[in-house]
């Protein structure tokens, strides 16, 4: 059973009270197999607008509402096919804004604390007593639509902290995409800078130097000093594809031994060096072997840095350095490396054009690796 709502009459009737809800249409569901309750709202409900569906018992009761939620039921506590309470239960369940006020002709103490546990927002006794329970009814609706607008700001609320949420890690990824911009330009700074402190010190050594044997030995001090106690040898070009050495520093092998080793990386790692013509950086024996055959037991258990000058596409010096696997070369050595090549390239150039400036038809690329 439905009772629609009629047009409000010009005065007469309940007046509004204070706080009293807003003008609806409401839907009140009032849960009862007694239609006399339903007969004794009609006037109230008519005037506040509110439709009022009557139905007996709990399955029409949970067939209506999962169609259509009513913002306050009103529920007998003993139905024909179940608890008035359970139902109570059940309605509020996901539904936290509808207000269930049960009624009940045999009230108890036990009946009363079950029904308030459900979440119900009132209780009534019966017989009903019409002007309390429009009273009950109009409280009713004004909390339903409280507890509406509650859920409404809630969700605003969330729709809001979602969105800022989603700003917030859109920002976090810009600042970790700029932070790492940022360290990634400090490296690249710090390496140029690095790089430019060398290439002055080094050229500060070397630039006036005219004297091959003291140029070796400040190349070889240099090296020394950003690599700690090392062996160290310089080989220069001699004919064809040989080298000859230009100078060395002995740090922990035996005369005899250090002869036999210069002697072999002059013959075999210096062409290999020149011919690959960038830094080799060696630290296992495998690599070692395939490197230098069966002469690397020299160099078992070293580590090896080898690399080339080059001025114009000549080589006119190959570099090796080696110590005990103990004391691994620092990373920072190869940047160190990869400075001084050219600009040792360099200095040897200009010594060459000096020393064969007497003959006319030298050009500066000329191959002049016989003269040392």
């Amino acid at each position: 059973m439905q009772i629609k709502p009629t047009a409000p009459s010009a005065g007469g009737g309940d007046s509004e009270p204070s706080g009293h809800p807003q003008r609806g249409p409401y839907q009140l569901l009032l849960v009862d197999h007694d239609p006399k309750v339903g007969r004794l709202l009609a006037p109230w409900a008519s005037e506040n607008r509110i439709v009022i569906t009557q139905v007996g018992s709990i399955a029409e009761a949970l067939q209506l509402t999962a169609r259509n939620p009513a913002q306050v039921v009103l529920v007998e506590a003993d139905l024909p096919d179940g608890s008035g309470i359970a139902l109570a239960k059940r309605l509020k369940t996901g539904r936290s804004s509808t207000q269930v006020i049960v009624m009940t002709s045999k009230p108890s103490v036990g009946c009363a604390i079950e029904a308030l546990r459900t979440g119900i927002c009132d209780f009534l006794v019966k017989p009903l007593e019409m002007k309390e329970v429009r009273e009950r009814l109009r409280v009713a609706l004004v909390r339903q639509q409280e507890d509406q607008r509650h859920q409404q700001r809630v969700q605003r609320l969330r729709r809001v902290c979602r969105k800022l949420n989603r700003a917030r890690e859109d920002v976090a990824r810009q600042v970790d995409i700029l932070c790492n911009d940022l360290v990634t330009a400090y490296h690249e700074l710090a390496s140029q800078m690095q790089t430019m402190v060398q290439t002055s010190e080094f050229t500060a050594r070397v630039q006036h130097e005219l004297d091959l044997e003291t140029l070796l030995r400040r190349t070889l001090e240099y090296l020394l000093e950003k690599a700690g106690p090392t062996n160290a040898a310089i080989f220069l070009p001699s004919t064809g594809d040989e080298y000859s050495l230009g100078g060395y520093v002995n740090y922990d092998c035996t005369v005899q031994g250090a002869e036999l080793l210069l002697q072999h990386l002059g013959d075999v790692a210096a062409p290999k060096v020149a011919d690959r013509g960038r830094i080799a950086h060696i630290t296992d024996n495998r690599t070692l072997t395939d490197w230098l055959g069966e002469q690397a037991e020299y160099l078992i258990d070293q580590h090896v840095i080898a690399f080339p000058s080059v001025h114009r596409d000549e080589t006119l010096a190959v570099l090796v350095m080696f110590r005990d696997k103990v004391r691994p070369f620092p990373a920072s050595l190869l940047d160190t490396c990869g400075i001084i090549g050219p600009l040792l390239g360099e200095s040897l150039a200009k010594l060459i054009r000096i020393h064969h400036r007497h003959l006319p038809d030298l050009d500066s690329d000329t191959d002049a690796q016989g003269a040392y």
